[in-house]
């Protein structure tokens, strides 16, 4: 019996007290299974970065994490090689390359030179396939996790051109999280 709910303290208290009871009771009879939930360590990440408001987003995340770990962060961006068909524009596939890697470049300074002080920061530059250097420079550095924002490009588009986010989170030895940023609500018009 679990008690009588009255309006006195001490009604209120044996109440209290019985319900205590009957909780070590059922504890003792069932416990609960220690499920090990602990604070994840992830002492060195790797975070595929590029210009999009998705790879901003992601490292936003990350960020707070790598500061209280103290993790060693990486940000890796990929140079793709630039189409062969921007010849037929009249535009040197070696020039546009080298201009997006140029801007690249900078764009890893501008965004290393806002994260926190204390936070071990390395930034490394790749040239070609997205997913390709990301795999390999989780393969070839000691990486913990791999963290990276998605474009949301939607199912057939993604299935077409193919998706940096799903290869890699396919084929990574580490885990790896993918972020995507919320949608930005509908302007009414």
């Amino acid at each position: 019996m679990l008690g009588h709910a009255g309006h006195d303290d001490q009604g209120s208290s044996r109440v209290t007290g019985n319900l205590r009871a009957v909780a070590r009771a059922a504890d003792e009879q069932d416990p609960a299974p220690d499920l090990g939930f602990e604070w994840p360590r992830y002492p060195r990440i790797l975070v595929a970065f590029d210009e999009t408001p998705a790879a901003a987003f992601a490292l936003r995340h990350v960020v707070p994490y790598a500061v209280d770990q103290r993790s060693q962060l990486t940000l890796l961006t990929v140079v793709p090689e630039a189409p062969q068909i921007v010849a037929a524009a009249g535009v040197s596939p070696q020039q546009m390359t080298e201009e997006m890697r140029i801007r690249a470049e900078r764009h890893l300074r501008q965004v290393t030179a806002t994260l926190p002080q204390e936070l071990s920061v390395t930034t490394v530059l790749r040239h070609g396939d997205p997913a390709e250097e990301i795999l390999a420079m989780v393969r070839a550095q000691p990486v913990d996790l791999v963290c990276m924002g998605a474009r949301g490009r939607g199912r057939v588009s993604g299935a077409i051109l193919g998706s940096v986010s799903s290869a890699v989170l396919h084929h990574s030895p580490v885990p790896v999280v993918v972020l995507h940023p919320p949608r930005e609500p509908a302007k009414a018009g």
